[in-house]
């Protein structure tokens, strides 16, 4: 099961019922649960999702469409995908990664530290596309392997890949 832990701000931009967002429970997938924000970038709408559980981040921007509902598990899926190609892991450590996300289902956010995580991300992909130059300009691929290559307090100084590669159980 994926649960999709969206902030407010998430919720309000799909017209998610509070009738709708379920009270999560722990997850048995390796990546755990995610959390979902939404900002603003230049004049695009963007969309950070996180895994609880190793703090591995990537952002993916809202198209001509509105986001909704139905496409926001699969937006999540399709970036978790592309990010772990990205990285050069192999099928079977996608597959891992993917296989326990067979359906999605919206909850509450439920904690304040991976809350407060999540928002320092929003914070840091801001900064680093401004830094850059903008969405014309920015190297966007660099900017999210490199925040999911900084070491993070939360994961004992690991990096969100390092947590990511041991919960697939992959050689380093």
């Amino acid at each position: 099961m994926l649960y999709l832990k969206c902030t407010g701000i998430v919720q309000k931009a799909l017209g998610l019922p509070k009738t709708v967002v379920a009270d999560a429970i722990p997850s048995s997938a390796p990546l755990g649960n995610w959390y979902v924000n939404r900002f603003d970038t230049g004049r695009r709408k963007a969309y950070v999702f996180m895994s609880e559980t190793t703090l591995l981040s990537f952002i993916l921007f809202q198209g001509k469409k509105p986001v909704t509902t139905e496409t926001l598990p699969t937006m999540m899926l399709g970036g978790l995908a592309q990010l772990l190609q990205m990285r050069g892991m192999g099928e079977e450590a996608i597959e891992r990664a993917m296989l326990p996300y067979h359906e999605g289902v919206f909850a509450k956010t439920d904690s304040r530290p991976d809350l407060g995580s999540l928002n320092d991300l929003v914070q840091r992909y801001q900064w680093l596309i401004e830094y850059e130059g903008g969405l014309d300009r920015c190297d966007l691929t660099g900017i999210i392997m490199g925040i999911n290559n900084t070491p993070q307090r939360r994961l004992g100084w690991c990096s969100s890949w390092d947590m990511t590669q041991s919960k697939l159980q992959l050689p380093n």
